[in-house]
């Protein structure tokens, strides 16, 4: 036990600003929450491209920083390494920690991934880790409402930025609750606002005409709360290392803000009881498909990580579809694999019955639903991840793994990939 005379002080210094004022400080989580649509993983982007080009206000500015970016909902090479090069980012810098167990690229979990990952990013010099979303770190058997257990899974990325001297951004989402409170509004427990040191919504304008959206700071543990911006999402084309080129949206901030997110939402009509739930789901699940078709056990996998069962995908798939709106949901397949896009009305396309899955020859968006064990960073330049590839990527295990760890690992499975493989060598779960 010691005095406060004997500990020794200092100021924050911080690994962000804006307009001359500290917005998230080093040593600390940080999290952008959103929800569906609103861009916050396109300004986790922005961020990992500024810190890594020494633009970034703030104790970085001048000095490029190396960038871990962890991502669970969307594929490496379709959307990360694309929505980067929008951005900016020099790509040299940028690193992609994998985690590998029994030859195969699993999703990385906090619970016992986290010295693994510490010691790589220290050996890499990474000052700025992006987690997307946060949610997918802390494992398919954690009860997400749980105080307690969250908490245990969280405080583990605060005390990473602690040691690697850095910034941990989590993309968080928001559920529905309607009563404007951002840092409440965290789907799952409170944990998520609590340890977070800094915590930012995103929100679409519902009364502009030409796209924006706002974005504003709603916690600041040590600092101000008066960040209020006005940002869109502009369309940019990005020639990719297959020599195509896409359009790829990147965060563009137009000016301050006059609204903060927590009175757009304050101001939208408010749902309760399960039409809020349904309502959430199913914009949920239109953003997930905006763009691209995704792997159904993809689906799957990114409803886990958003705090959805997949039967309640497959119940939002089935209201979108007889809601006679514009939208609608289809389901087809395509070399043994099965798909879901977004299609309008007007497009005549008819579903076919939906069966269990294999992963074979497709491009996907989503990363692999798997989760557990101890990997190494990886430069961006690589290709991506092996859910993303249309052959997959072999890359050897890591060693190191005792049969005990193994058991612990396999614990944390999400169910489709418990049932992995049948006699027939298909993978996934019914529709």
């Amino acid at each position: 036990m010691s005095t406060f005379a004997d500990e020794r002080d200092d100021v924050p210094i911080w690994a962000w600003s804006y307009g001359g004022k500290g917005r998230a400080a080093v040593g600390t989580l940080a999290l952008f929450a959103g929800r569906p649509g609103a861009g916050k993983s396109t300004g986790g982007r922005w961020v990992a491209a500024e810190a890594s080009n020494g633009t970034l206000e703030g104790h970085w500015y001048g000095q490029p920083v190396n960038v871990a970016y962890i991502a669970a909902e969307e594929s490496a090479r379709y959307v990360v390494k694309p929505g980067l090069r929008a951005a900016g980012a020099d790509l040299k810098r940028v690193f992609m920690p994998r985690v590998e167990f029994g030859g195969e690229e699993v999703r990385f979990l906090s619970s016992h991934d986290m010295a693994a990952l510490t010691r790589e990013l220290i050996d890499h010099d990474v000052r700025l880790v992006v987690v997307d979303p946060l949610m997918s770190t802390i494992g398919a058997r954690t009860d997400v409402n749980r105080n307690n257990e969250v908490r245990s899974l969280i405080e583990p990325w605060a005390k990473l930025a602690e040691h690697i001297d850095g910034l941990v951004l989590g993309i968080a989402h928001l559920n529905k609750s309607g009563n404007g409170d951002v840092v409440a509004g965290i789907n799952g427990s409170s944990a998520f606002g609590e340890v977070a040191r800094a915590v930012f919504g995103f929100a679409k304008d519902p009364d502009s005409d030409e796209g924006d959206r706002i974005m504003s700071q709603e916690k600041n543990s040590i600092g101000e709360e008066t960040l209020a911006l006005t940002y869109r999402i502009e369309s940019t084309t990005v020639t990719t290392d297959s020599g195509r080129s896409a359009d790829v949206g990147r965060f563009v901030i137009v000016g301050e803000s006059h609204r903060t997110v927590g009175d757009v939402l304050r101001s939208q009509p408010k749902v309760s009881g399960e039409g809020a739930v349904d309502h959430e789901i199913d914009a949920w699940l239109l953003a997930l498909l905006e763009n691209d078709p995704v792997l159904a056990n993809e689906v799957y996998s990114s409803a886990n990580a958003a705090g959805y069962s997949p039967d309640k995908a497959k119940r939002a798939k089935a209201r979108i579809n007889k809601a006679h709106g514009s939208d609608r949901i289809e389901a087809y397949k395509t070399k043994n694999s099965w798909f879901w896009r977004r299609t309008d009305v007007d497009d005549g396309a008819s579903e076919q019955q939906e069966s269990p899955d294999t992963r074979d020859g497709a491009p996907l968006h989503p990363c692999p639903s798997s989760q557990v064990t101890q990997g190494s960073l990886l430069e961006m330049e690589q290709e991506g991840s092996k859910g993303a590839s249309e052959q997959g990527s072999t890359r050897d295990s890591i060693a190191g793994v005792t049969p005990l760890d193994a058991a612990r690992r396999t614990e944390h499975l999400h169910k489709p990939r418990v049932r992995k493989r049948t006699r027939r060598g298909q993978e996934g779960t019914p529709a």
